[in-house]
């Protein structure tokens, strides 16, 4: 997935929909969606404290991003969620 900058450069997108949905359709433990060495991954919780996530930035955690109707979000709404969450992540330096 690109983006546009507003110097009209593409910039290739850290997290994609598909994060967003893996994070939301993960039922079992803890996930989390994390930046680390310039890559998202949805990760246990519990593995953030292995010494290979050092330094991971934690994103968001599930609860955080439930959709009000409750259940999987369509299409669109995960891309909406990966789009903001993505600038939210460039916008700390991740």
């Amino acid at each position: 997935m690109f983006r546009q900058t507003s110097e009209q450069e593409a910039v290739v997108a850290i997290v994609h929909a598909e994060h967003v949905t893996r994070l939301l359709s993960t039922e079992d433990g803890d996930p989390v969606l994390i930046v680390h060495r310039g890559q998202a991954e949805v990760v246990e919780a519990a593995e953030l404290d292995d010494p290979r996530y050092e330094g991971a930035l934690r994103v968001a955690e599930r609860g955080d991003l439930v959709p009000e109707k409750g259940g999987e979000p369509t299409r669109e709404e995960a891309e909406a969620l990966a789009r903001r969450l993505d600038t939210a992540v460039r916008n700390l330096g991740g």
